[in-house]
């Protein structure tokens, strides 16, 4: 599913490959995440495709800690990652929820 995700993001955009390959891996991660399933349908094609192009356009791709905040006081530096990715990452979904309610299973 990811190389045929790959495929058709490559023919769609002008981007990094490697950027590419992360957000179609990220697409079917979250689709398989939220439907709960271990192999999507080959009907869920277009929709990672799109998904993926989300994940290139919020730049999760290619910054995935770019929200984290630090605090350094003397010689200790701490950094905590920003916790607004788990969120958009639900907006993403919700924007596809009716593609992927179809085949989302229940968890027990």
């Amino acid at each position: 599913m990811k190389e045929k995700i790959l495929a058709k993001l490559v023919e769609l955009r002008n981007d990094d490959l490697a950027a590419m390959e992360f957000a179609a891996g990220r697409s079917v991660e979250m689709m398989k995440a939220y439907c709960n399933i271990a192999e999507l349908p080959e009907k869920l094609i277009d929709v990672g495709v799109s998904l993926a192009g989300m994940v290139l356009d919020s730049g999760m791709a290619a910054e995935p800690f770019s929200k984290a905040k630090s605090i350094k006081e003397g010689d200790v530096s701490i950094t905590f990652a920003g916790d607004s990715n788990g969120a958009d990452e639900q907006k993403m979904l919700g924007c596809f929820k009716v593609e992927l309610d179809r085949y989302r299973q229940m968890d027990w």
